[in-house]
C-alpha cells in the first residue's frame, strides 16, 4: 500500500465523528437496556445486523429483512416491479457508498442500492449457489461471498467460484472481510488466511484454529475469537498500523463478539451477555473473555434469550444484540440510582465539611454520606420516624432537627438548641424543615408553623407578621428570607420588612413548589418558572411546558450550567443558553432532558417542601425523586449523538402506499386524502424525538405535533404541494436536512379548465334560451294585450264615444226649441257641459288604450295612432313624416322617445290652437332627431324653459331625455307655433351598438 493511501486513511479516521463507547465503569445491570421480542413487533432467530450511511439499522432474520428505527420493526418492503426473495437470511454487510449486501442461507446474494433491490445470478455455472455465510465487496467492486461450498467472485454478472485458483482448501469458508489496508481475509478450515491488495493467492497466517468469530479492536488490530478464546492475529501490513476506521464497525455485526470503541469485549454465550474491560487495550497474550468478565447479565429474567447470535455496535456507541426471541440493546443512561436500604420515600440533603453531600432518609431516618463515584455510606440510623430535618448554617456547619432538639455540629464541636416550648406531640417535635438565613434558623414544624431562633429566643410567625402555611423558604441575603405560598405570592421578609409579589397573568405559575436566591432569584411552581428582573417577574418559556414544572430544585455546576429538577426529570441548561433566556426570556429556552429513560427516579418530589437538587464539591449532582437518589456527572462532557436523520416511509393515498418518494409522486385524480407516514433515525433516544412539518399549500406554518409519526390530511383540492418534516432530539439537535417530497394532485375532468368553461357555456347557453323563451312569451301577451287594447278602443270608439255623441246632438237639437229663459234649458245646457266632458275623457282612455300600439317597437306607427286619435277630437290637422332609411331603436330608447313624442303632441293638440300639428323622425348616421312642430299661438319661454307650476309635463319630458344621453329642446318658432326638437346620439339610439359607445352617454 502507498504511504499516500496510508495517510488518506489515518486522516479520514480521524476527521470521522467521535461516539464514545459505553460507560465501562457502569455495570451492564445499570445500563439502559431495551428488550423488544415479538409481541413488541421485531422479528426473531436474527442472524445478522448492520448500519448504512442513511443511519437505518438493518436486521436479517430466518423471516426475512427488517429495518429498525429504534421506535418500530418494518418488513422491507420492495419497490413496485422488485421482489425480495423468501429467504432466511444469513449475512449482511454495509459498504461505504450507502449501498447493502444481502446474502442467504439457501444461497443467493442481493444488493439494496437507494431503495432498489437487485439480485445478482442465484447459479455458479450449472448449480445453485451454497448457503452464504458472509459477503463483502472490495474498492474496485468485486463482490465475494463466503458460502459453505467455498469462495465465490462475482465478475462482470457471473459468479465463478475462486477457492482452489486462489490458494483455498476445499470446502467451506467463512469469517470473510476486508481490512483498512484493503487486505481480505477469511477463514478457511482450521486456517486463518489472507490476500494481499493485488494478489492472486491467500497465504496462511495462522492455523489449527476453528475459527468461529474475527473481529477488529479500535487500534486496528485483528484478533481470532474460537468461542473459548481471543487471539491477536500477527500484522500482515507492511508500515505502521492504522486505527479502525468506522465503515468496518458499522459494516456488519458479529457473531460471537467484539470490541467496543473502548476497547472493552463484548461477549455472547456466555451464557447471557458480558463484557470484559480494557482487552483491546492489551498487548500480547490470548485472552478467555467469558472466562472472568467484569460485568455480566446472565439469568433468564435479565435477558431475551441466553444464547445470542449476533452483537453490534452502532454509530452512537450503543450496543444491540440480535437474539432467538428478539433484539436488545444497551445504550448509556446520564443518571445512575444511588442504592440505600430500601424504603426511603423522603430525602433532605446538606453537605459536610469536605464538600461531600449528605442525605436524611425518611421514614427510615439514615444519615447517609453520598460518595463521588456513586456509593453511599450509612453514617447514622435512628428511629424510623416521618419527621426530621437536615441543613447547614452559614458557618459550614451540619444542622440535625431530632425528635427533641436541634444539632449543630462543627468540627469536633456539638450544640444543641432547644425547641420552642409547648411544640411537643406525643413526647417528640415534628421539626420538618430547618433555614439558616446567616443571622437566625428557620424551623418547620408540621401543623404549629413558622418559627425564627435569633440570640437565643424563638419567636412564631405570628409575631414576626408573616401569613400562616409557608409552601417553600428559601435564605436571601444576610438576615432576609423568601417565603413561598401556595396561592404563588412570593414574601421577601428582610429584617421585618415584607415586600409582597402577588402573581399577575404573566408570571403566574401556580402554588410555589421552589425557591433560589443567587445571581437572580429563580421561583419554580407548579405551572412554570420564573426569573426576578427589574422588579418583576418574568416567566421562562420552552418549547415542552411541562419539562419546567414543579421544578423543586437547582444545582449549578462550576461552568455556570443550571440543572433543575421537575416533573419530566433533569432540565440541563448551559451557562450560555441561560444568560440568552435572561435577556430574551419571550423566546424558548434552549435545553436537555434527562428524564425516565436516562435513569431518573420518577419525578421531582415536592411533597417534601425543600431543595431536591444539590452538587457536591467534586461535581457530582444528585436529584431526589419521588422514587430514590440519582447521579449525574457534571464533569463528564458526553459526546452528542448524531443529528436525527429524519425519512419519509410511505405516502398513502386511495387504498394505494407509495414507496418512491424521492421524485414527485403524481396521485390519481379524485384524490382528497392522504396519509403520511415519517420517522426519524436517531437509536440513543427515539422516544425523546420531536417533530414538526409542514405541508406547503395547506399549512400556512410548522405544525407541532409533537412525538407523533403520522399525518392525515382531507378535503384536498387537485394541484401541487410540497410536504416537508424536520425532527429535533432531547438535546436540542435538528436535523441536517429536512425530509421532501412533491406530490401532486391529478384533476378528474370535473376539476378542469375546460370542464368549468363547458358549464360556463352551457349556463350561458341555458339562460340564453330561458330568456328567448320568456321574450316570445313576453311579447306574444304584449300582443295579445295590444290587440285586445285595439279592439277595446275601436269597440269604444264605434259604440259608445258616437252613442254619446248622437245623443248630444240630440239634447242640442232639443234645446234650441226651448226658450231663453226656459228653467229646463238651463239643466240642459249643465248636461250638455257634462257630456262633453264625458267625450274628452273617453278620447284620453282611448288615446291610452291605443298607446299600447309601441308594443312591437314601431315609433312611426305608434306615434300616427296617438296623432289619429287626437285629430278626431281636435280641429287640427295631424300628419307624420319620416326622413332616412328606419332603422331599429334600442328598446329603452325607443321607449323613452315614443313617451316624450306623445307627451308633445298632446300638448300641441291641447294647448297650441293650431290649425295643423306635425311629426319629424330624422335617421342620421350621427344622430337621431324627433321634432313635434305645430302653428299655433306659441308658448310662454318662461313655462318653455322651467314648467309650469302644478303641471309636470315638461317637466317629466326633460327628465325622460337626459336618461337616454339626448338633449331636448322647447321653443317658439319664427313663422308662428312651437317646435320640440329631440336630438339622440346614434350610439345611444341605435340597436346593436357597442356598449362601451353606450357607457359614454354617462360621462356626458
Amino acid at each position: 500500500m502507498s504511504r499516500r493511501i496510508i495517510l488518506l486513511l489515518l486522516v479520514l479516521a480521524c476527521i470521522a465523528p467521535r461516539a464514545w463507547a459505553l460507560d465501562s465503569k457502569v455495570a451492564l445491570s445499570d445500563y439502559h437496556h431495551d428488550i423488544w421480542t415479538g409481541k413488541d413487533g421485531a422479528p426473531g432467530e436474527i442472524a445478522a445486523m448492520a448500519q448504512t450511511a442513511d443511519g437505518w439499522l438493518w436486521i436479517g432474520s430466518s423471516t426475512g429483512l427488517y429495518r429498525f428505527d429504534g421506535f418500530r420493526f418494518q418488513r422491507f418492503e420492495a419497490l413496485p416491479g422488485e421482489a425480495m426473495p423468501a429467504k432466511p437470511i444469513t449475512a449482511l454487510k454495509a459498504l461505504r457508498n450507502g449501498d447493502l449486501l444481502i446474502g442467504y442461507i439457501f444461497g443467493g446474494v442481493s444488493r439494496l442500492s437507494k431503495g432498489h433491490l437487485t439480485h445478482y445470478p442465484s447459479h455458479v455455472g450449472p448449480d445453485l449457489i451454497p448457503g452464504v455465510i458472509n459477503v463483502i465487496a472490495d474498492d474496485d467492486g468485486v463482490v465475494w461471498a463466503a458460502t459453505n461450498g467455498g469462495l465465490l467472485q462475482l465478475k462482470q454478472g457471473a459468479w465463478r467460484n475462486v477457492g482452489a485458483a486462489m490458494g483455498l482448501p476445499r470446502g467451506r469458508v467463512s469469517n470473510i472481510l476486508i481490512d483498512q489496508y484493503r487486505q481480505i481475509w477469511l477463514a478457511a478450515g482450521e486456517q486463518l488466511m489472507v490476500l494481499a491488495h493485488g494478489g492472486q493467492r491467500f497465504r496462511s497466517v495462522l492455523s489449527g484454529y476453528d475459527t468461529t468469530n474475527l473481529s477488529a479492536s479500535p487500534d486496528g488490530r485483528l484478533w481470532l475469537d474460537s468461542h473459548d478464546r481471543l487471539t491477536p492475529v500477527p500484522a500482515q501490513q507492511p508500515g505502521e498500523q492504522l486505527p479502525r476506521p468506522e465503515w468496518m464497525a458499522l459494516g456488519e455485526g458479529q457473531e460471537d463478539g467484539l470490541f467496543d470503541r473502548d476497547g472493552n469485549y463484548w461477549a455472547l454465550n456466555c451464557p447471557g451477555v458480558c463484557r470484559t474491560d480494557g482487552v483491546g487495550r492489551q498487548h500480547g497474550g490470548v485472552f478467555t473473555p467469558t472466562g472472568k468478565p467484569d460485568s455480566r447479565l446472565d439469568q433468564p429474567w435479565q435477558v431475551s434469550n441466553l444464547t445470542g447470535n449476533v452483537v453490534f455496535e452502532d454509530r452512537d456507541g450503543s450496543i444491540w444484540i440480535g437474539t432467538q426471541a428478539g433484539v436488545e440493546r444497551f445504550r448509556q443512561n446520564r443518571l445512575f440510582p444511588v442504592k440505600l436500604s430500601g424504603g426511603e420515600r423522603f430525602f433532605t440533603f446538606a453537605h459536610d465539611e469536605a464538600g461531600r453531600v449528605l442525605v436524611l432518609a425518611r421514614p427510615t431516618n439514615e444519615l447517609w454520606r453520598l460518595n463521588a463515584d456513586g456509593s453511599a455510606r450509612l453514617l447514622e440510623r435512628g428511629v424510623e420516624t416521618e419527621y426530621g430535618a437536615l441543613a447547614n448554617s452559614a458557618d459550614g456547619g451540619l444542622l440535625r432537627a431530632g425528635p427533641h432538639d436541634i444539632e449543630r455540629r462543627h468540627g469536633k464541636t456539638v450544640e444543641r438548641i432547644a425547641y420552642p416550648p409547648g411544640l411537643e406531640e406525643h413526647g417528640v417535635v415534628n421539626a420538618v424543615r430547618m433555614v439558616d438565613d446567616g443571622k437566625a434558623l428557620w424551623l418547620s414544624v408540621t401543623r404549629r408553623g413558622l418559627f425564627r431562633w435569633q440570640g437565643g429566643k424563638w419567636m412564631s410567625q405570628a409575631e414576626l407578621g408573616l401569613p400562616a402555611v409557608v409552601a417553600f423558604a428559601a435564605p436571601g441575603a444576610p438576615g432576609a428570607m423568601w417565603f413561598g405560598y401556595n396561592d404563588g405570592t412570593l414574601l421577601y421578609y428582610d429584617q421585618g420588612r415584607i415586600t409582597r409579589y402577588a402573581p399577575h397573568e404573566e408570571g403566574d405559575i401556580g402554588a410555589i413548589t421552589f425557591v433560589h436566591s443567587g445571581p437572580e432569584v429563580v421561583v419554580g411552581g407548579n405551572a412554570g418558572v420564573v426569573v426576578l428582573q427589574g422588579g418583576q417577574f418574568r416567566r421562562l418559556n420552552a418549547q415542552d411546558p411541562d419539562v419546567l414544572s414543579r421544578v423543586s430544585g437547582m444545582a449549578i455546576s462550576a461552568n455556570g450550567d443550571r440543572w433543575f429538577n421537575g416533573s419530566k426529570g433533569v432540565v440541563h441548561v448551559r451557562a450560555v443558553d441561560w444568560r440568552i433566556a435572561l435577556e430574551h426570556p419571550e423566546l424558548p429556552i434552549n435545553y436537555a432532558l434527562y428524564g425516565a429513560l436516562d435513569g431518573y427516579p420518577g419525578f421531582a418530589s415536592i411533597t417534601n417542601h425543600v431543595p431536591s437538587a444539590v452538587a457536591d464539591a467534586e461535581g457530582q449532582l444528585w436529584f431526589a425523586g419521588t422514587n430514590g437518589i440519582a447521579r449525574l456527572d457534571s464533569t463528564r462532557a458526553y459526546p452528542l449523538p448524531h443529528p436525527p436523520q429524519v425519512k419519509i416511509e410511505t405516502l398513502v393515498a386511495q387504498g394505494k402506499r407509495y414507496l418512491e418518494l424521492d421524485k414527485p409522486v403524481l396521485l390519481a385524480p379524485g384524490t382528497t386524502s392522504l396519509r403520511i407516514e415519517y420517522t426519524a433515525l436517531s437509536y440513543t433516544m427515539p422516544e425523546g424525538l420531536r417533530f414538526r412539518y409542514q405541508l406547503e399549500g395547506v399549512d400556512a406554518e410548522w405544525q407541532d405535533p409533537g412525538t407523533r409519526r403520522a399525518v392525515s390530511y382531507t378535503n384536498l383540492e387537485p394541484g401541487d404541494y410540497r410536504f416537508r418534516v424536520a425532527a429535533v432530539n432531547q438535546f436540542g439537535q435538528w436535523n441536517d436536512r429536512e425530509a421532501v417530497v412533491a406530490l401532486r394532485i391529478l384533476p378528474t375532468f370535473r376539476q378542469t379548465p375546460l370542464f368549468y368553461l363547458l358549464c360556463t357555456a352551457l349556463l350561458a347557453g341555458v339562460v340564453y334560451l330561458l330568456y328567448r323563451m320568456w321574450l316570445n312569451q313576453a311579447t306574444l301577451r304584449l300582443a295579445t294585450r295590444t290587440a285586445e287594447r285595439e279592439r277595446i278602443a275601436r269597440a269604444l270608439h264605434d259604440s259608445f264615444l258616437q252613442s254619446v255623441h248622437g245623443l248630444t246632438l240630440s239634447f242640442q237639437s232639443a234645446l234650441t226649441g226651448l226658450p231663453a229663459d226656459s228653467p229646463a234649458r238651463g239643466k240642459i245646457e249643465r248636461v250638455l257641459r257634462m257630456a262633453d266632458k264625458v267625450m274628452e275623457e273617453g278620447r284620453d282612455e282611448l288615446q291610452d288604450l291605443r298607446s299600447g300600439a309601441m308594443g312591437d317597437g314601431d315609433l312611426a306607427r305608434g306615434l300616427m295612432l296617438v296623432g289619429e286619435v287626437l285629430e278626431e277630437s281636435h280641429r287640427a290637422v295631424f300628419s307624420l313624416r319620416t326622413q332616412g332609411k328606419p332603422r331599429p331603436l334600442d328598446e329603452q330608447v325607443a321607449c323613452e322617445v315614443y313617451s316624450i313624442a306623445r307627451e308633445a303632441l298632446i300638448n300641441a293638440f291641447r294647448h297650441a290652437d293650431a290649425a295643423s300639428v306635425q311629426v319629424e323622425l330624422a335617421y342620421g348616421e350621427a344622430q337621431f332627431t324627433v321634432q313635434v312642430l305645430d302653428d299655433g299661438k306659441g308658448i310662454d319661454p318662461q313655462i318653455a324653459h322651467h314648467g309650469s307650476s302644478g303641471r309636470w309635463g315638461l317637466t317629466g319630458l326633460f327628465e325622460r331625455a337626459s336618461r337616454i344621453g339626448s338633449q331636448a329642446t322647447l321653443e317658439n318658432r319664427a313663422s308662428g307655433g312651437t317646435c320640440m326638437r329631440l336630438v339622440v346620439p346614434a350610439a345611444c339610439a341605435y340597436a346593436g351598438q357597442a356598449r362601451w359607445k353606450r357607457w359614454l352617454r354617462g360621462f356626458r
